[in-house]
């Protein structure tokens, strides 16, 4: 098995390459008349900062599986160059750098078109770059950058035996809200271990769209098992909420530092008040971010 697992790495080590090679060759078009190793990097993190912090979560994700293993007693599996490291051992960076490649650069540089063509490239990654922002923005826009006191109740709760798959897709509901390195630890672990495959691709979109870097796993081989398959809506009503809270459900154990009373005209408002209290660290409630799978406005007088 641990085969398996480093091939995979290998693989995917591969797959990362060749996306940074087909970059630099994009860049390569665009170098100043003289550059080094360290203008390469520089460009690189300037003009592809998303492709950058993605060698940079990918590192720290591999070296905390290192040293996990190495914390067992296990030897160490993956080894992970640090980003640096990783980029500069390219063999495109190496060829780039070589000298051959700088004399035959500065030999067919266009002096006069340079800049006109580099601001060129520059504004269209700009144009890129925001639009890759504006999208994690988006999904983060009503996560609460704090850590519920009540996670680890939340967390063990998840991981009972026999918990239904609708008990899972609550307690999911209620973690995606959050965003905290517990948190993340949770959902990196349903991406690489749950066995609901509903679960684990949601476990990987969520963190996916919050920019995080992660990577898509493969169904497990052998026989399905109907706990595999099993999928679930999870509608849930006002009176499903209040009946988790009198049956003493996680639902209770739920404690908030401010509680915001508004009207939802003043929703804009109300998500830069919740990012501002969150800097102090206080977990705000507001009905329609803290219980939106339950109070649906179009169910308030539910039977």
């Amino acid at each position: 098995m641990p085969g398996v697992t480093k091939r995979k790495y290998v693989g995917e080590t591969m797959r990362i390459n060749k996306k940074i090679t087909q970059i630099l060759r994009r860049l390569s078009e665009v170098l100043p008349y003289n550059y080094n190793a360290d203008t390469l990097l520089n460009l690189f993190k300037e003009l592809y900062p998303h492709e950058w912090c993605e060698l940079n979560q990918r590192y720290q994700h591999y070296k905390k599986k290192d040293e996990f293993l190495r914390k067992i007693g296990k030897k160490i599996r993956y080894k992970p160059d640090p980003p640096r490291k990783h980029f500069l051992n390219l063999p495109k960076v190496k060829h780039m750098l070589s000298k051959g490649m700088l004399i035959k650069h500065k030999a067919n540089f266009d002096r006069l078109g340079y800049q006109e063509k580099f601001n060129s490239f520059k504004v269209k990654r700009q144009i890129a770059i925001k639009s890759k922002n504006d999208k994690i923005a988006k999904e983060n826009e009503l996560i609460q950058n704090v850590e519920p006191l009540y996670i680890d109740a939340f967390i063990a709760a998840y991981h009972q035996r026999g918990i239904s798959l609708e008990g899972k897709l609550e307690i999911f509901n209620e973690l995606q809200k959050y965003k905290s390195n517990k948190v993340l630890e949770f959902f990196y672990k349903l991406n690489d271990s749950e066995r609901n495959n509903q679960i684990s691709n949601m476990a990987f979109r969520h963190l996916q769209l919050m920019g995080n870097y992660v990577k898509l796993r493969k169904k497990f081989k052998g026989k399905e098992k109907s706990y595999m398959t099993e999928t679930s809506q999870f509608f849930m009503t006002p009176l499903d909420l209040l009946n988790r809270i009198e049956s003493n459900n996680l639902q209770n154990q739920k404690v908030f530092d401010v509680f915001i009373s508004h009207s939802f005209l003043d929703s804009d408002v109300i998500k830069k008040v919740i990012k501002a209290l969150n800097k102090h660290y206080l977990n705000i409630y507001c009905d329609w971010t803290s219980d939106k799978e339950f109070l649906k406005r179009e169910l308030v007088s539910y039977p």
